[in-house]
């Protein structure tokens, strides 16, 4: 299947809370080069439709807007970890995934999402600030939307993130699979400017 650039956003939060998936889907759909689907869920089994959905359609990237920790999704009314939907048949191959959730920068949400067949996986390892949210992942998309996906190579990605990570004043991590699909690699950026790799078996 042929990708486009584009965006699905799953977004579960409530009204009290800032809902940065929405606003990243308006902002991302006021470039008026975008067609993004925006889905907002309550339980898990509303999550895993969407899931579903987005690995059917012909999206390349995967936006989740969430409570969460290294383990867990938290859902308005579920609360779900990476294990409980290891079941799930979907193929992200050639999929990015975006973890707009605190700690979601994880080895074990990111080795579940890889497992599945996407190529890169970006979130913070630390609670994430919603504030923060709202103005980082547009920021991201900007940069996305000046390149084509053969031209966001490792080294666009790189540069993208270690100034996010200064801007925003955050740690990022990036996950990715190694060749032979055996091995993940995690990129671990801090606000200095500088990365961290680490390999782990998968």
């Amino acid at each position: 299947m042929n990708l486009r650039p584009d965006y699905f956003v799953i977004e579960s939060l409530t009204e009290e809370d800032i809902n940065d998936g929405k606003i990243f889907y308006d902002a991302i759909k006021s470039l008026n080069k975008y067609n993004p689907i925006h889905r907002r869920v309550s339980t898990r089994i509303e999550f895993e439709e969407a899931l579903l959905e987005f690995a059917k359609s012909d999206i390349r990237y995967l936006f989740i807007s969430a409570h969460g920790d290294e383990e867990n999704i938290e859902l308005i009314e579920d609360n779900f970890n990476a294990y409980d939907l290891a079941d799930l048949e979907i193929n992200l191959t050639k999929r990015r995934v975006f973890m707009s959730t605190c700690r979601g920068g994880s080895f074990l949400l990111a080795k579940y999402f890889i497992k599945k067949g996407a190529y890169s996986i970006i979130g913070s390892p630390d609670n994430l600030d919603q504030i923060v949210a709202t103005g980082m992942w547009p920021t991201m998309a900007m940069v996305f939307e000046r390149l084509t996906e053969d031209s966001l190579n490792f080294r666009e990605l790189d540069k993208t993130i270690k100034l996010l990570a200064k801007v925003y004043e955050i740690r990022l991590a990036y996950y990715s699979f190694i060749r032979n699909k055996q091995e993940m690699k995690e990129y671990m950026y801090s606000g200095n400017l500088t990365r961290v790799r680490t390999n782990y078996p998968i």
